[in-house]
């Protein structure tokens, strides 16, 4: 029997799935999955070492070499060749919180603010939107978040300001956490979370 296949950790969300030659109609189509997107986006555009990339991805550095090696070589193939490039993401659909004074001012967002605003993002678009009582608003953050987090089956974390102890509990938790700046509305969201040039 195999090895159980460790959780790999994607933040990488792209803007774009498709893409194809110009004019041409391609005869092939190559697939590039989260893991592989991952891979070239830690190495090839963030300019990490392999190293610290692998530990971002929660894989060993021989796996993340066998990733990114596989993921160059579809590349290198689709532009040789002139096939059509997809990115293809099992998990598309997502959970962000993001704590919030109100159910309509999103200007700051301290961890203790009376509401939770629990984002559901379906293909890169807020597709629904719950606010519930945030539990730090009336205790520790850092002892009662992450399961609050967890049970409403959160991926991400927003906020502006987010100390580095309860940052590595939502990570140990497999909650992403991610610095933005004042919102006008949670439509802006995805542009925040989908990494794109």
């Amino acid at each position: 029997m195999g090895r159980q296949k460790i959780k790999r950790a994607c933040s990488f969300k792209p803007l774009y799935t498709l893409f194809a030659p110009e004019n041409v109609v391609a005869e092939g189509e190559m697939e590039l999955n989260s893991d592989e997107m991952e891979a070239i986006y830690l190495m090839d555009y963030e300019s990490m070492y392999q190293e610290d990339a692998a530990r971002e991805m929660n894989v060993s550095r021989p796996t993340f070499s066998r990733i990114i090696k596989s993921a160059r070589t579809k590349i290198a193939t689709a532009l040789v060749r002139g096939y059509r490039m997809r990115i293809v993401d099992a998990k598309d659909k997502f959970i962000v919180a993001l704590p919030v004074l109100s159910q309509t001012d999103f200007s700051s967002f301290p961890n203790a603010a009376p509401w939770m605003a629990l984002v559901q993002l379906a293909n890169q678009k807020v597709v629904a939107v719950t606010f519930v009582s945030n539990p730090a608003a009336s205790q520790k953050p850092s002892a009662c978040l992450p399961d609050f987090l967890k049970s409403h089956g959160v991926s991400y974390y927003l906020g502006a300001r987010v100390g580095e102890g309860l940052k590595n509990i939502l990570l140990a938790r497999g909650i992403f956490v991610k610095k933005i700046p004042p919102l006008n509305a949670l439509e802006e969201i995805p542009t925040h979370i989908c990494k794109c040039l």
